[in-house]
């Protein structure tokens, strides 16, 4: 899958490699802790006529891991076990400026990446932010539509934990919890919103 790319020259220390950062649209998840507000909490769907989504619904990425984000109490220590076991580097920017390291005190994301290319996402657990406040990994997963896949999720005995969203230069986000309890990222990227 493609995605756009800038380059963008960071302050000294921002980046381990010392090379400049390369923004990924994916990086703009970092924001999804602080945009509780934007999106209201939904407990259960109502009911709709949406009961699953035919092949005409879907597009080329739909159905595919997206981004997986890492949520955990000490993100110090997991860097450093992630670049130990399975080789990745990372780039430590603002959670709500992902464009630049964060300020003394300020909220971090840690992007994590292979040979230069950024593989996933870590960001520490919040209690007040339902979508980080436990640990694990969250994977997004590519949907030709969001908002009929959220409410597919609900019909279907999961819940709507954040409901549909418009996030700028990416696309529309939700995240849904699954029958079981697991958490799961949805999001339909900007240049599939047409298919």
């Amino acid at each position: 899958m493609s995605s756009a790319h800038s380059t963008q020259s960071p302050p000294t220390g921002s980046s381990d490699s010392g090379q400049p950062m390369v923004i990924d649209r994916r990086r703009v998840m970092t924001k999804l802790g602080l945009l509780a507000a934007a999106a209201a909490t939904v407990q259960s769907g109502p009911a709709a006529s949406a009961t699953s989504l035919s092949a005409s619904q879907t597009c080329s990425g739909a159905g595919t891991v997206w981004w997986s984000e890492l949520v955990c109490p000490d993100p110090d220590r997991v860097r450093e076990f992630y670049a130990m076991v399975v080789g990745w580097q990372h780039d430590i920017v603002a959670l709500e400026d992902p464009s630049r390291p964060p300020y003394i005190g300020e909220p971090e994301y840690t992007v994590f990446k292979v040979g230069g290319r950024e593989s996933a996402g870590l960001v520490k657990t919040d209690a007040a932010e339902p979508i980080h406040a436990r640990s694990g990994w969250l994977t997004y997963i590519e949907v030709a539509n969001v908002d009929v896949s959220a409410q597919i999720a609900a019909n279907k005995g999961g819940k709507v934990i954040k409901a549909p969203f418009d996030m700028s230069g990416v696309g529309r986000i939700a995240v849904i919890e699954d029958p079981q309890g697991t958490m799961v990222g949805l999001v339909t990227p900007l240049q599939n919103q047409s298919c």
